[in-house]
């Protein structure tokens, strides 16, 4: 190589993007919590709303005939008054279109390195007959799979919704009961459905792109909800399922044992201690992390001052940093809301984003935005990361993770900060009054609603090798296309490495298969490099 080549090539990796994701998922026994070291963290977003339908994310969704006709509560409504094949129908139109490859783009544009995939326990085990739910999710997870390892995303499985529900929340499923805990067939399917979603998605097809595994979300328990189950039964049901996902999990040469993650059923995170010291529950696991949720959208928070909102948050920072001396510590959901939005559905039809977010758009109201974000970022990365929820919702901007991204809430680079964070104050931790690069040189935003189809994605490429994925993606067309199979929808793939199910694309032309990342090509081409191969040349 001549001594231009190398100066050319010195230059371009100092160029780099310098956001990274958590470099390990792995905890090793007796070692440091993984997460723990500055700047290696998940960061990440839910793709909420896609396997299960939340009427308050999307409620247009809600408004056609005959559901605009009904109170529809939940995907178990849904089904029920649609009849199974009509639902089956809707559904794969929404799974097909809902996420897209362009959603893993604007991830990886702004630096995102993981998804969490939200599923219920009836795309894993067969409905009973009584349960109007549909089956068909996996192909469209399995391009989803895909997609996460061409942009380089890892993945964490959530068992959002439990046999009989974990919560009484739409999020189950089913709103209303919490019945898990009656009996043990619910117990039976769940861990079912758990060994069935391991094997599936840790299976070497996919490349070892799932790192994580989380039991079930948001259970609540008697000492948060007097209708929750006893913690003794949640802990039970844990220990179970860490079981069954070691037995079913298949561990790639080279690679580690998937981390395991538990919700803290709104216990302080602190509390969990007791459930890892002690021998018949978790004091002999290996590889886990706890899962924490935290919005200020709800009770009195309506009535807070912007102030208020971020001192909030500043207070949770002591026990955030102590609990990840002890585990990985994930905020798996949190949002920019500081009030909830359609929470009555119909209230919110003819609606659009305009009118929702208009009060918003002010340039005092935007920035409290982007403070409530870095706070919150800056803190909970004093655990091992933190995941927004959600992806998308189709008015309430502050609870979209793309729409935030498009208003300049968020920003492209997850490390940029506006403002110094003083990790030792239970208030005013943000020091807002005093920006790191003085006030003249404060971020912008747009006046109005920004679409988010404006953000450019066109020089985001691919950071892996598809020559795997290009190979699932034919696999997963056959699955696809199964006649007459309850987890079907109509698929195909091309030798270039692109899947299709049901009409839509997710490609990955030959000039992606570089590896190199979008700042990488972005200073290939302003050095005139051609990539060629997947190294830079001349």
């Amino acid at each position: 190589m001549s001594s231009r080549t190398l100066a050319v090539l010195t230059l371009a990796l100092t160029f780099l993007d310098p956001v990274r994701g958590l470099s390990s998922w792995y905890t090793p026994p007796g070692g440091p919590p993984t997460g723990s070291t500055a700047g290696d963290k998940v960061r990440g977003v839910n793709l909420g709303g896609w396997f299960i339908l939340e009427n308050w994310m999307m409620p247009s969704f809600f408004e056609v005939s005959p559901l605009d006709q009904y109170n529809v509560p939940d995907e178990w409504t849904y089904c029920q008054i649609l009849g199974k094949d009509t639902c089956l129908e809707r559904l794969q139109q929404h799974w097909d279109t809902y996420i897209t490859e362009d959603d893993f783009k604007l991830m990886a544009n702004y630096s995102m390195n993981t998804v969490r995939i939200p599923m219920g326990y009836w795309a894993w085990v067969d409905p009973e007959w009584y349960e109007p739910y549909v089956q068909g999710q996996l192909p469209y997870l399995e391009r989803a799979l895909n997609w996460s390892s061409w942009y380089g995303l890892d993945v964490m499985m959530d068992l959002h919704g439990l046999p009989g529900g974990q919560n009484g929340q739409d999020n189950q499923g089913l709103k209303g009961p919490i019945e898990f805990q009656n009996n043990a067939t619910n117990q039976d399917r769940a861990m079912t459905a758990l060994k069935n979603m391991t094997e599936f998605v840790t299976d070497a097809k996919w490349g070892g792109v799932v790192k994580a595994i989380e039991l079930t979300n948001e259970p609540y328990i008697q000492a948060y909800n007097p209708a929750g189950m006893d913690f003794y039964t949640l802990a039970d049901f844990y220990v179970k399922g860490y079981e069954v996902v070691r037995a079913s999990e298949t561990i790639l040469d080279g690679n580690n044992e998937v981390m395991v993650v538990i919700h803290d059923a709104f216990q302080p995170v602190l509390n969990w201690q007791y459930f890892f010291s002690t021998d018949t529950l978790g004091l002999n696991w290996t590889n886990y992390a706890v899962d924490t949720h935290i919005y200020d959208a709800f009770g009195d928070s309506s009535s807070k001052t912007n102030q208020e909102h971020l001192d909030t948050i500043c207070a949770l920072a002591a026990n955030i940093a102590e609990a990840q001396t002890y585990y990985p510590v994930i905020v798996g959901e949190f949002s920019l809301g500081t009030q909830t939005y359609c929470v009555d559905y119909q209230s919110c039809w003819g609606l659009t984003l305009a009118d929702v977010i208009a009060n918003l758009t002010t340039y005092d109201a935007s920035l409290f935005l982007r403070q409530f974000w870095e706070v919150q970022s800056d803190v909970y990365e004093l655990g091992a990361g933190w995941i927004f929820w959600s992806i998308k919702h189709e008015l309430a901007g502050p609870w979209s993770w793309s729409q935030s991204a498009a208003q300049n809430w968020i920003p492209e680079d997850p490390t940029e900060k506006i403002y110094p964070y003083n990790s030792s104050a239970s208030s005013y931790c943000l020091e807002t009054w005093a920006p790191l690069d003085g006030d003249q040189n404060m971020p912008s935003f747009p006046a109005s609603v920004n679409n988010v189809s404006s953000i450019n994605l066109d020089y985001v490429v691919v950071k892996k090798n598809t020559t795997l994925m290009a190979a699932n993606a034919t696999i997963s067309s056959s699955s696809a296309s199964a006649s007459g199979s309850s987890q079907a929808a109509s698929g195909s793939a091309s030798g270039s490495a692109t899947a299709t199910v049901s009409g839509s694309s997710a490609s990955a032309s030959t000039s992606q298969k570089s590896g190199a990342d979008r700042m990488g090509a972005s200073m290939a081409l302003v050095l005139g490099v051609a990539i060629v191969g997947g190294v830079m040349a001349l």
